[in-house]
Formats: C-alpha cells, structure tokens, sequence
C-alpha cells in the first residue's frame, strides 16, 4: 500500500461524530469530483474502500442509496451513482460560487478538507519527496480559492481536462494536513524533514571530515618526501635546530596525527605550534632543494 493510499485508509477508519461534519466531509467529496447530470451524481474513487465508505456517507447524509460499479477504464478505480435533489443543489451553489460547505461546527472545514483530499488527492512518501497533488474538474477551480483562504498557497497547472492543484513546499504540506486534523500524517511529513536534514547535515560533516582528512594526509607524504630529500643531499643540517628535530621526529614516526606528534616534541609543543614548525620546514626545504612553485 502506497504512502498516499494509507492516510486515505486512516481516514475511512475514524468515525466522524457530528452530523454536520459528516455532511462537511460529503460535500468536500461532492465539490472535488462529483459529475452531475439531471438524473444522476456519479463520483469516481480509486477503491473499492473509498467507495463503499463515501456510499455510507450518502446513506446517513441523504437518505439515498448508491450504487457502486466498477470503472470502464478498469482498474480498482469505482463509480459511486446516486442523486438527492439537494445534493445536486450543493454542486451547483459550489461551482457557481455561491457557498463552500456548509459549516456548524469548528470540525466542518477539517472534514471538508479531508473529503476533498479522500477523492482527489495524492501524497508522495515524504521519505523520498515532498508533494501534494489534487486532480479536480475544471469547474472546481474554487477550491484553490478555498485553499488560499485557509492560508494555503497552491500552485496550479492547467490539463486539456482537469487542473493540477500542487504543493511542494513542505511547510504548506503540514498545514494541509494540519487543518485536515490529520495530524499523524503532519507529523510524518515533519519527521521525514528532519530526518532529511539531519541526514545532510551529517553527509556534509563526513564529507568535510573526509576532505580535511585527505589534505591533512597529502601535506603530511610531502612533507616527509622534503625531508628525506634534506637527509639524501646532506642539508638537513642547514635547518635550525629545533626544526631539525621536528624534522627527524617526522620522519621516525609518520603514521602518528600532528596531536601525537607534538607530545612527543621535547621541550613539549601545542598541536598549532608543530603545525606552524612542519608548514616552516616544508618552506625552507623548496628553498634548499631549489623548487619553485607553478
């Protein structure tokens, strides 16, 4: 089961307990993907579940009994049939512009939302990317109104049939879900964000650790390859005294960090310190053996 098809599953699982809020959640399904003729309201649904679940929904909000057939397109897609006069009333008031839903309690606009989302939404696993699509009817363009009233800002994208409404933004995603009172699926979605972003932040820290690491152990061989040059052509005594010995101390123990390093340094040195001394070596080691930088 998809990460979309389980929040849908979670919505069909809770009961709804005020009527208001069951005719809300209708009428969400309702403005979002019902067809109307002058003798039928057909909804088409991607479960069999959705199906029989917006089916009850009609039984306790309308008085009606649906049908419920499967799509010609095939598939696991479901037409739910049924009409009530004040039904198609409400459709016609939604895409005319006249009323939204019909809202008696605090809970109706988070019903609406859901019912909305039930029938034409689709949620990417927020562990791989951040999106909210709803697919609707050109003549539900309402409810990019009735999201930006609740704060939302949809993006939208205009198909020869239908319209695109999309998010992408994870910050509108949870708000979504949020006013939706789909709280669980909110908090998925915040998880996988800062699991994300502990993930690069971690990635970053590696990679910087790698690449310091790697440059560490670089100025480290060529040091130790100026050095023995000094030893070969006898010069190493051309170097001051306190950097000949951090000069032989290098060469006796080159696998040791600049830390070990310096604890071995008589009289004892700070890590900084031997950094600067084998940066200096490294100096006047080019100047004796005559190598000029490209």
């Amino acid at each position: 089961m998809s990460f979309s098809s389980e929040q849908k599953a979670e919505i069909i699982s809770q009961p709804i307990k005020n009527a208001c809020c069951k005719r809300a959640m209708l009428q969400g399904v309702l403005a979002a993907k019902a067809g109307l003729s002058d003798t039928n309201i057909d909804i088409s649904v991607d479960s069999a579940d959705t199906a029989e679940y917006i089916r009850e929904l009609i039984r306790e909000v309308y008085s009606k009994d649906a049908t419920v057939a499967t799509s010609k397109k095939g598939g696991r897609r479901r037409i739910v049939s049924f009409f009530a006069p004040s039904a198609a009333r409400y459709i016609e008031q939604f895409i005319s512009g006249e009323l939204f839903f019909t809202e008696k309690c605090q809970g109706c606009s988070s019903a609406f939302l859901r019912g909305i989302f039930l029938v034409s939404g689709r949620i990417s696993d927020p562990d791989k990317q951040y999106s909210l699509e709803f697919l609707i009817p050109h003549s539900r363009e309402r409810i990019v109104a009735f999201f930006e009233q609740m704060g939302l800002s949809p993006k939208i994208s205009h198909k020869p049939n239908e319209i695109l409404i999309y998010f992408r933004s994870t910050v509108y995603i949870e708000d979504f879900f949020a006013l939706a009172a789909m709280n669980n699926t909110a908090f998925a979605v915040m998880n996988a964000k800062i699991n994300g972003e502990l993930r690069n932040n971690v990635n970053r820290i590696i990679n910087c650790t790698t690449s310091n690491i790697g440059r560490a152990v670089s100025a480290s061989l060529q040091q130790i390859e100026l050095i023995e040059q000094l030893v070969e052509k006898g010069l190493i005594s051309q170097l001051p005294d306190e950097l000949q010995q951090t000069a032989m101390l290098r060469l006796e123990h080159r696998d040791l960090s600049l830390s070990q390093l310096a604890a071995l340094t008589t009289p004892s040195i700070s890590k900084p310190g031997l950094s600067h001394r084998l940066k200096r070596i490294t100096e006047l080691a080019k100047e004796l053996l005559g190598i000029t930088e490209d």
